[in-house]
């Protein structure tokens, strides 16, 4: 009998550490938050495989892997990984707003996640303006903070009453990082899916069809960049409203 795989090619997943599946806003330190990624690749491992310590019994590994791109928005290029199934989150946990607000919080909270659940490949139109998936809900995440100021030159009348001059205030700031520049379509492909299946007949691996070639400029290289992803990656949606649509609808 096949694995059954919890993700698919090109769902949005997350390391299970990251502060949004607990709480509308990260705390602490905004460059410590793992990225929000896109599955590229299910990987089956063979049931020779070793998945617990003979010695201890302890469970070491899993079955299920996957691979995972996100933007490293340091370098401006993509990077992948490959995680065991366990340690992954659906990007349907998330706690992620479109803006601030305790009364319209929760709210926003369920129309964006809608949004994104409804997001559809990106069509292949030579030149078109594309986007990856997570750079709507990069941008969006919220940090928040406790800023401390005291009132100086206070009154002596107001000190002798016990007045506080220590002001306490909560700061919320966007955190962008991972977030993503537009991608230009320059290139298709079709991926030959070799090596598939084990020589018993059963499910090795999962991957996407059809890669795209995208072109964006490297800000940090300062160049432009090219590379081929799985199709499941971009969208061509215009995630955020500009005056002039990116892509023009030719009648």
């Amino acid at each position: 009998m096949d694995l059954l795989n919890s993700f698919n090619v090109g769902d949005i997943v997350t390391f299970k550490t990251h502060p949004l599946l607990y709480d509308f806003k990260i705390k602490g330190d905004g460059k410590l938050v793992p990225p929000f990624m896109v599955v590229k690749e299910v990987f089956f491992e063979d049931y020779k495989k070793k998945i617990v310590d003979d010695s201890t019994g302890e469970i070491i590994a899993e079955r299920k892997k996957y691979t995972c791109i996100f933007f490293d928005d340091n370098k401006s290029e993509f990077k992948e990984v490959v995680i065991y199934e366990s340690m992954l989150e659906s990007f349907r946990k998330f706690y992620i707003a479109r803006i601030d607000g305790a009364i319209q919080e929760e709210k926003e909270h369920f129309s964006l996640l809608d949004e994104v659940s409804n997001y559809k490949n990106a069509g292949y139109k030579y030149g078109n303006i594309v986007y990856f998936k997570t750079k709507k809900l990069e941008i969006l995440k919220k940090r928040s903070s406790i800023k401390i100021t005291k009132e100086l030159n206070l009154p002596v009348k107001t000190k002798d009453k016990g007045f506080n001059p220590f002001k306490r205030t909560e700061v919320t700031q966007y955190v962008v990082n991972y977030s993503t520049p537009e991608f230009i379509l320059c290139g298709f492909k079709k991926e030959q899916g070799a090596d598939l299946f084990y020589p018993n007949g059963k499910k090795k691996k999962l991957i996407s069809e059809i890669f795209y070639k995208v072109k964006w400029f490297n800000s940090y290289q300062m160049k432009f960049s090219e590379q081929y992803l799985p199709k499941e990656c971009f969208i061509d949606q215009q995630p955020f409203p500009t005056v002039v649509c990116h892509n023009i609808e030719e009648d």
